[in-house]
């Protein structure tokens, strides 16, 4: 484990792009004030409370320039202004660290509606990261609590996470990640009365991911997250298929050094795809 004093600048921005605690389940049901939180990653990291805000803020300016430049894109504002939203929907995004991130696609797409300046839904993330099938079920009641109109599911990438060094096991089978996807599209539909689009987790890169985690107990393999998509094209025929999609365009400049998440490029193509699907189907 890294000594509190050993982490490195890169490092801690690494863990604040990708740990929202205010998303946590147990702070949720039992909430801190915006100050307890940046003290508590700044305890984690051996930081301070000024230099959490600090990264913070310089990825909030990250995820605007982002925004604005694909909003320069006339094709982009165009799907943008004919999405099937309105001023009273509720748009909630729930996954992991894809959709947790800073930077993510989810994150970019609330921003852009900011600077359109025009009146559109409200935007909900909450993207929990390291979360599987199971742990969105679990936290069902904060979902509730959020009073989607339509809910956005991009999970089970971490459904396939392997622990342990030789021989590692997998965080849930095809069937549980089945069984938790089917309960969780009738829960929405039916007891929340919100649509929902699933979507597939995207590719990863196996080299990459053999590199970067080479010398920690938790792997994935890119057999298993192709597993998932099929389990999710299997239980939501008309999904969104990002995993198609990122596999067709291959991984390079797509992803982050582990393997599994997406750059700043990655992310604006998952937004598209997204963006594109929910246009279509107006």
């Amino acid at each position: 484990m890294t000594a509190v004093s050993a982490f490195t600048d890169d490092e801690r921005r690494h863990f604040v792009r990708y740990t929202r605690t205010q998303r946590w389940p147990l702070l949720q049901r039992f909430p801190i004030t915006d100050d307890g939180h940046d003290g508590l990653l700044a305890q984690m990291l051996a930081s301070t409370p000024a230099k959490i805000r600090s990264l913070i803020d310089a990825m909030r300016d990250e995820t605007r320039a982002a925004a604005a430049r694909m909003l320069a894109g006339r094709h982009y504002r165009a799907t943008l202004d004919a999405l099937p939203f309105g001023p009273d929907d509720r748009i909630v995004a729930v996954g992991d660290s894809i959709t947790a991130d800073r930077l993510g696609w989810f994150e970019i797409l609330a921003e852009s509606f900011h600077q359109a300046g025009t009146p559109a839904a409200t935007l909900v993330n909450l993207g929990v990261s390291g979360d599987t099938t199971a742990d969105v079920l679990e936290r069902f009641d904060l979902l509730e609590a959020a009073r989607p109109s339509r809910v956005l599911l991009m999970i089970g990438t971490n459904d396939a996470r392997e622990h342990g060094r030789e021989g590692g096991y997998r965080m849930a089978t095809p069937g549980e990640t089945e069984r938790n996807l089917r309960a969780l599209i009738d829960l929405v539909t039916s007891q929340l009365g919100a649509a929902i689009t699933v979507i597939t987790p995207p590719a990863v890169d196996q080299e990459r991911i053999d590199s970067y985690f080479r010398d920690v107990p938790v792997h994935w393999r890119a057999a298993a997250v192709a597993e998932v998509a099929d389990v999710v094209r299997k239980t939501a025929p008309d999904a969104i298929d990002l995993h198609e999609a990122t596999r067709e365009i291959g991984t390079a400049g797509f992803l982050e050094p582990d393997g599994v998440h997406p750059t700043s490029a990655g992310h604006q193509f998952i937004l598209d795809h997204v963006l594109g699907h929910l246009r279509a189907s107006r």
